[in-house]
């Protein structure tokens, strides 16, 4: 009886409650009030990650610090999409495997009907398929190797060796190379022993949430080795690389892909938001 009694009061209250902020009551309601106003911005960045999550994560904090914002309302609207399941880069690569072609097409076209207005891929090694990823949209991919280039040429004017941090599957493709190349520029690679041994192994440790201090090591010895065979410029050419690499133990300049593509994210919207018509 009490348990009735009770719950009839609650649904007393609870009616009280409703008639009381009735549609009178309710600012969002009125006509001409907030429900008028359409709260889709007019430029979104799409940011197609995954490749791994912390490089993403990593990009968009880089972003969220290096806009000039003063309030929350003056950042970037985003959308990520974190796809981890897109296979691995190098592997498909070696193998010529085409199963991965499907999975970059998901990413891409997903951000382009969620209303991107632009694309970003904070993944060095993707960036062999961009042709078919540009291919699958009708929106702006960055191209991340070729913003990564002309930051070194405009940067660093005169320079002629660069040195390449970045995966096997990154260095055998040539991507970056051939963009130094159309520079005048000539690329410095890890040798093989290097390669293996420090670089693939920091960045698959850097993936697995390893040690970063041991990451930072062997990407310090890397590096040296590059400065040692005449690199004026170290290039970081994989996300997960500056989430272990020390800049302050190098002896030349480093550019970090990673960085150029988030000034280059902020200044496409910058760009895109400015030519948006006046409603």
């Amino acid at each position: 009886m009490r348990r009735t009694r009770t719950c009839r009061l609650l649904s007393w209250m609870l009616l009280a409650v409703i008639i009381s902020a009735g549609p009178g009551c309710s600012p969002a309601l009125k006509k001409g009030g907030p429900t008028a106003i359409d709260p889709r911005p007019k430029v979104i960045l799409g940011i197609f990650g995954g490749m791994g999550p912390e490089a993403t994560a990593s990009l968009y904090q880089l972003i969220v610090e290096r806009t000039p914002a003063t309030r929350d309302q003056e950042h970037i609207p985003t959308l990520i999409y974190s796809l981890p399941t897109v296979p691995d880069r190098t592997a498909s690569i070696f193998s010529s495997d085409p199963s991965i072609l499907p999975y970059l097409a998901e990413g891409v076209t997903r951000l382009e009907k969620s209303g991107a207005s632009f694309i970003v891929i904070p993944c060095n090694t993707a960036h062999y398929f961009y042709d078919h990823m540009q291919g699958a949209v009708k929106i702006p991919i960055i191209n991340m190797i070729r913003e990564a280039a002309e930051e070194v040429t405009v940067k660093y004017p005169g320079v002629k060796k660069v040195g390449l941090l970045a995966t096997t599957g990154t260095i055998s493709t040539g991507i970056y190379e051939k963009e130094f190349a159309a520079r005048g520029i000539e690329m410095i690679k890890p040798s093989a022993s290097i390669l293996e041994n420090y670089v693939m192994r920091a960045v698959y440790l850097i993936k697995a949430h390893g040690d970063k201090k041991q990451c930072e090591e062997w990407l310090y010895l890397a590096g040296k080795e590059l400065e040692q065979s005449g690199a004026e410029v170290v290039v970081l050419g994989c996300t997960e690389i500056p989430l272990a690499f020390n800049p302050e133990r190098s002896g030349v300049p480093v550019v970090s892909a990673t960085q150029v593509l988030a000034d280059r994210a902020i200044a496409r919207f910058q760009q895109l938001s400015i030519f948006q018509p006046v409603q």
